[in-house]
C-alpha cells in the first residue's frame, strides 16, 4: 500500500479508492478480482487510481503521473515511466507484469512503499528486461535461482549483480507474488552473498581540496556579510517582482474578457490546463470571473511572450540605482544561490533538508554558557529503523544566520504570491512564482559556485596532495583537472574537515548529520585523522591548546561547586555526595588535593597526559566517559543514573520536560497519541523530574491527562 506521511492525506486517498463508482471497496472488488484474472486487454482499459471520482490515469499509460496526488506540494517530481532510460519500448507482456506489479504495491499489498520505492524497484527491473529477452523469455516467471546465476557466470552486467538495488527488486517480486497474477519461483530473501557474490561498494564524494574550500568558503561568506546589510531593498525587489505579475493577471484578464481569446500562454502546465477547463465550464465570464481563475490557477505565459498587454513598466531600484527587471531578476537567482550555499556548507545539510528549511521560526539562538548557539530548523529526509523525527536542528554559524535570513527575506514575497505553495520554502523568481523542484535547488547551487569560482577550480599539485590523503583510492581527479564542486561534497568536506580540526566528534558529527550509526558518520569523514598528521600548523595546534583550556576550565568549575558544597547530580555527583555522607564531613578535600584540583594547571595536565576526559552532552549535563555514545543526542533517563555524568543545572532538563510535555497534548489534541509516544513523554518528564529533585529544585510537577495514563503499563515494586 501507497504510504504517506501525512496520516490524514493517507486516510483519505484510500478511501477515495475505495468508494468510487458505487463501489463501497472498489480495490477489493473490482481491481483485486481484474487481476488475479489477469486478462490483459481489460486490465489495461482500467484506471491506475482515483481523485475526486476521476481516474489519475490508466493502466495502459506508459507514464503514470502520481506525485502531486500522493505528495501535494513537495517540489519533487517521482513518476512511474514504463519505458527504458532510451525511450525504447519494453516487450509488452514484461511490461504488463511491471505494471501490476506497481498496482499490487500501490493499493494491495499488506506493506507500505513509498511512490519513491515504488518509482525505484520498478527502474531496477527494467534492467532485467532487455537480458530475459535475448534469452527468449517474456516474463519475470523465468527467473529462477539457476536462471540468473548462468548468467552471473556467464557475465552479464545488466542487470548488475554487484549492487544491492538489483536485489532489492527481485525480493519485491518475492514479497508480492501471491497478488500477482503471474507465478513467481524465487523463494526466501536473495542477497548478494548466495550467489558467492559481494556489494560493490559505492563511490565516496570527494573531500574539496583545503585551498579551494577555504577561498569558495571565505569569498561566499564575505558577500553574505556585504549584502546582508540590503537585504530589505532585496525583499522590496521580490514584492515589486510580484505587484509586476499581479499587473500583468489584471491586464490580462482584462484582454480575455474584451476579446474572448485565451492565447499567449503556456498550455502545457497543470496551472492553465486547470485554468482552460475552469474559465470553459462557465456559460458566460465575467470580468470578476477571470480574475478569480487567473489568481486560483496561476497561469503561465508563453516563454516567447514580453508579459505585456498594457504600457505599465516595474521600477526596480537596489543601493540607489534602477535596474532592469531582468537584472534585478538575475540578481534575486544569484544571491539565492549564495545563501543556499552557504547554509549548505555550514550546516553539512543535504539538499532536500535545505529544501525543507522553515520559513517560519526557521531559526533559533540560544545563549549557553555565555556561548551563542545559532541552530537552522528543517524536516529530516531520513528515515531510522524505528521512526521518523519530523524535524531536527542543524547547528550553524553566525553566517550561515544570516544567509537564511537573506534567502527568506527573498522567498517571502514570492511564496505568499502562491497560496497553494506557500509550505514549499524555495519559489522561482520567473513570473511564474512557482514551487522550485528540489532538483532545481541543488543544481542551482552547483551552477553558481562552479561559474563563479570557475578561475580558481583548477587542480594543482597542492590540491593533488590533500585529495590523495582524504581520498587515496581515487582516480577520477588529475594535475589541472576541473574541480565541479557539488552539495554532497560540501557534506564530506564539513565532515572531513571538522573531524580533521578536532572541532566536532564523532558522536556531535553523527547527531548533526542525522545518522542512524556511527558507522556512517565515520564514513563521511574518513581519512580526516590522516589529514591531523598532514596539518601541523600553528593553527591546529591552537585549536587544541584551547580545547584542552577549555575542559580543564570545565573540570575545575565542577570541582569548585563540590568544594562549595553546592548540589551537583548525575552519577558521579550522587557518588561524591554519597561519600561525603559517610565521612560525615563537609569536605573530602585534604590540603594536597585542594591545592591540585582547585588549579586549572592540574586538569590541564591531567587532560593532555589523557588520564581524564570530559566532554558535554548537553548544557548543564557533563560526561567523563570517552566511550560515551549519547554526546549530543541525549537520553535524559540515562544521564540521570550514568556512574560518568556530572549534572551541575536543571536548564536543559526543565527545557526537555517542558518540551515532551507540549508534544504529549498536542498529540492528544490531534489524535496522534500512541503507546510509543506517551511512554516517550513520560520517561523525559520523569527523568526532568528526577534530576530536578537530585538538585533541590522547585517545581510543579507534570500532571498527565487520562489519555497517557491509561497507554502507560502499571509497575509496582516489590
Amino acid at each position: 500500500m501507497i504510504n504517506i506521511d501525512d496520516a490524514k492525506h493517507l486516510e483519505s486517498v484510500i478511501n477515495e479508492q475505495k468508494q468510487v463508482n458505487g463501489y463501497k471497496n472498489y480495490l477489493e472488488d473490482v481491481l483485486k478480482p481484474a487481476i488475479f484474472a489477469g486478462n490483459r486487454d481489460k486490465l489495461e482499459k482500467l484506471p491506475i487510481g482515483f481523485s475526486n471520482g476521476k481516474p489519475l490515469g490508466y493502466i495502459i499509460d506508459d507514464v503514470w503521473e502520481l506525485t502531486d496526488y500522493f505528495y501535494p506540494n513537495s517540489g519533487e517530481t517521482i513518476n512511474l515511466i514504463f519505458r527504458n532510460k532510451d525511450d525504447t519500448v519494453i516487450e509488452r507482456n514484461l511490461k504488463f507484469e511491471l505494471k501490476i506489479l506497481m498496482l499490487s504495491m500501490l493499493w494491495l499489498s499488506p506493506k507500505y512503499y513509498s511512490l519513491k520505492q515504488c518509482k525505484n524497484t520498478l527502474n531496477s527491473l527494467k534492467n532485467f528486461t532487455g537480458q530475459l529477452v535475448e534469452d527468449g523469455e517474456n516474463s519475470f516467471s523465468a527467473l529462477t535461482y539457476d536462471f540468473i546465476d548462468e548468467w552471473i557466470q556467464a557475465g552479464v552486467t545488466t542487470p548488475d549483480f554487484r549492487v544491492s538495488p538489483t536485489y532489492g527488486c527481485l525480493n519485491k517480486l518475492i514479497i508480492e507474488k501471491d497478488r500477482l497474477p503471474y507465478p513467481i519461483y524465487l523463494k526466501g530473501t536473495l542477497t548478494a552473498k548466495k550467489f558467492d557474490l559481494s556489494i560493490r561498494p559505492d563511490e565516496q564524494y570527494v573531500a574539496i581540496p583545503y585551498r579551494i574550500y577555504k577561498y569558495v568558503l571565505d569569498e561566499a561568506s564575505a558577500m553574505i556579510e556585504n549584502i546582508y546589510k540590503d537585504r530589505n531593498e532585496l525583499y522590496l525587489i521580490s514584492q515589486e517582482l510580484v505587484s509586476y505579475r499581479k499587473k500583468i493577471d489584471q491586464d490580462y484578464a482584462a484582454y480575455v474578457y474584451k476579446t474572448g481569446k485565451i492565447n499567449h500562454l503556456n498550455f502545457s502546465t497543470k496551472g492553465t490546463k486547470g485554468f482552460l477547463d475552469a474559465y470553459n465550464e462557465i456559460p458566460s465570464p465575467t470580468l470578476s470571473n477571470i480574475s478569480d481563475l487567473i489568481d486560483k490557477f496561476h497561469i503561465a505565459y508563453r516563454s516567447d511572450r514580453t508579459y505585456k498587454f498594457s504600457d505599465y513598466s516595474p521600477e526596480f531600484v537596489f543601493k540607489g540605482k534602477k535596474i532592469p527587471c531582468e537584472e534585478a531578476r538575475e540578481m534575486l537567482v544569484n544571491y539565492t544561490r549564495c545563501c543556499s550555499f552557504i547554509i549548505l556548507a555550514l550546516t553539512g545539510m543535504r539538499v532536500d533538508e535545505l529544501y525543507a528549511l522553515h520559513w517560519v521560526n526557521g531559526v533559533n539562538e540560544e545563549d549557553i554558557e555565555g556561548q551563542n548557539v545559532i541552530t537552522l530548523n528543517c524536516d529530516i529526509s531520513k528515515i531510522t529503523k524505528t521512526s521518523q523525527a519530523r524535524q531536527v536542528n542543524f547547528v550553524t554559524t553566525l553566517v550561515g544566520k544570516k544567509a537564511y535570513e537573506i534567502l527568506n527575506d527573498i522567498m517571502s514575497p514570492l511564496r505568499r504570491s502562491r497560496k497553494n505553495h506557500e509550505q514549499s520554502f524555495f519559489h522561482s523568481n520567473e513570473l511564474s512564482f512557482s514551487a522550485l523542484a528540489k532538483s532545481s535547488v541543488g543544481n542551482g547551487v552547483t551552477k553558481w559556485v562552479n561559474k563563479v569560482f570557475s578561475d580558481l577550480l583548477i587542480l594543482t599539485e597542492e590540491d593533488m596532495k590533500y585529495l590523495t590523503i582524504s581520498d587515496p583510492e581515487q582516480k577520477k581527479f588529475k594535475l589541472d583537472d576541473i574541480f565541479l564542486i557539488t552539495p554532497h561534497q560540501l557534506r564530506r568536506s564539513f565532515a572531513y574537515y571538522l573531524i580533521g580540526y578536532e572541532l566536532l566528534s564523532f558522536p556531535q558529527l553523527k547527531q548533526q548529520f542525522s545518522h542512524f550509526s556511527l558507522a556512517m558518520t565515520r564514513y563521511y569523514a574518513k581519512n580526516a585523522s590522516k589529514f591531523q598528521k598532514f596539518v601541523k600548523s600553528s593553527t591546529y595546534d591552537e585549536i587544541r591548546d584551547e580545547r584542552i583550556k577549555q575542559q580543564a576550565q570545565m573540570y575545575l568549575n565542577i570541582y569548585m561547586k563540590l568544594f562549595n558544597n553546592e548540589r551537583v547530580s548525575g552519577g558521579k555527583g550522587k557518588e561524591f555526595a554519597k561519600k561525603r555522607l559517610e565521612k560525615n564531613s563537609n569536605n573530602q578535600f585534604t590540603d594536597r588535593r585542594l591545592n591540585d584540583m582547585l588549579s586549572l594547571s592540574y586538569w590541564e595536565n591531567q587532560i593532555r597526559r589523557k588520564k581524564r576526559h570530559l566532554h558535554v552532552v548537553a548544557p548543564g549535563i557533563i560526561c567523563t566517559s570517552s566511550n560515551c555514545s549519547l554526546r549530543t543526542e541525549v537520553n535524559l533517563l540515562e544521564c540521570e543514573d550514568c556512574d560518568n555524568d556530572y549534572i551541575l543545572d536543571a536548564v536543559y532538563a526543565e527545557s526537555r520536560r517542558k518540551e515532551a510535555e507540549i508534544n504529549m497534548l498536542y498529540d492528544i489534541e490531534n489524535d496522534a497519541l500512541t503507546p510509543s509516544s506517551a511512554s516517550e513523554s513520560y520517561i523525559t518528564i520523569s527523568a526532568a523530574e528526577r534530576i530536578m529533585d537530585s538538585l533541590e529544585i522547585d517545581y510543579e510537577p507534570v500532571s498527565y491527562p487520562k489519555e497517557v495514563s491509561d497507554m502507560l503499563i502499571s509497575f509496582i515494586e516489590v
